[in-house]
C-alpha cells in the first residue's frame, strides 16, 4: 500500500493481482489501476509472463488534474481496476517507451498530462469544466523569446500565472498545436536558418537547444524529409 497512483500493464503472458476488494487477472493489452491507499500485491500466473511497464503518479499532483478538470476538492478514485480499451493501452506503452527516451522534458509532461487528462474524461460520469480563456499570442511570444532554452511546462505555466494542464489544454484548442509541438517547430525553423550560414551542425544543435546533434538530425529529417546535413549541401551547392 502506498500514496501512489499505480498504472500497470504487462505486454506478455498475464498475472493476478490480489487486491483487498478482489483478485484479478492482468492480461495483455489491459491495463490495471490501483488508487492511492489500494492494498495489493501481485503474482505470476504464467511463468513466462514479462514486460511488465508501472507508473506511479503522485496523489496530489492527480487531485491538481482533478481540479482543474472537474472542479472537486479532493482525489477521485477510479471505479473500476482493470481499463481494457486496446487503444488506450497502446498509448500507456507508448508513453512509457517515450518517458525512457532521451528527448525534450516538456514532451514527456505533455504526454503523461494528456493521457492522465483523457482516462480521468473518458472514466468518469463527471463533465469535465470548460477551459479558461487566454491570450495564447503571449505565451507564443515567450516561447519564441526563450526558443533557445529548454523549457518545461511548469516553468511557461508559472510565467502566465496558469495550470499546467490548462496551458496545453487552451493552447491546443486555440493553436491545434501542442506547446512542445509548436517549440519544436520553432527550433527547426532557427535551425534551417542557421544551417543555411553554414554554421557546423553540432553546435546549430547545442545553440538552438537540441540534447545533441542526432536529436536535431531526428526532427529535422522528421519535418523535411531531408537531414541536416543533406538541406546544408543543397543550401551551398
Amino acid at each position: 500500500m502506498h500514496d501512489k497512483l499505480t498504472l500497470v500493464a504487462i505486454t506478455n503472458g498475464s498475472i493476478m493481482l490480489h487486491l483487498k476488494e478482489c483478485e484479478l487477472i492482468l492480461k495483455e493489452e489491459n491495463i490495471a489501476i490501483i488508487n492511492p491507499y489500494q492494498i495489493h500485491s501481485a503474482t505470476k500466473v504464467d511463468k513466462n509472463s514479462y514486460g511488465v511497464y508501472a507508473l506511479y503518479l503522485d496523489k496530489d499532483w492527480i487531485e491538481k488534474l482533478q481540479n482543474e478538470l472537474f472542479e472537486i476538492c479532493e482525489y477521485m478514485p477510479f471505479s473500476t481496476n482493470i481499463i481494457t480499451n486496446k487503444q488506450t493501452y497502446r498509448k500507456f506503452l507508448s508513453l512509457c517507451t517515450t518517458i525512457f527516451q532521451n528527448d525534450f522534458t516538456i514532451k514527456k509532461e505533455e504526454l503523461i498530462i494528456d493521457f492522465i487528462s483523457n482516462l480521468f474524461i473518458n472514466s468518469s460520469n463527471t463533465t469535465a469544466k470548460k477551459s479558461k480563456n487566454i491570450l495564447t499570442c503571449d505565451i507564443k511570444t515567450y516561447i519564441d523569446k526563450n526558443i533557445t532554452s529548454n523549457l518545461t511546462i511548469e516553468e511557461i505555466a508559472k510565467e502566465f500565472l496558469i495550470s499546467p494542464f490548462h496551458l496545453i489544454r487552451i493552447f491546443k484548442k486555440e493553436l491545434g498545436l501542442t506547446p512542445h509541438q509548436y517549440i519544436l517547430n520553432q527550433k527547426i525553423n532557427l535551425s534551417k536558418e542557421l544551417l543555411s550560414k553554414g554554421i557546423n551542425i553540432a553546435e546549430v544543435a547545442i545553440t538552438v537547444g537540441f540534447n545533441d546533434q542526432s536529436h536535431l538530425y531526428k526532427y529535422f529529417k522528421q519535418i523535411f524529409s531531408i537531414s541536416p546535413k543533406e538541406y546544408q549541401v543543397s543550401i551551398t551547392d
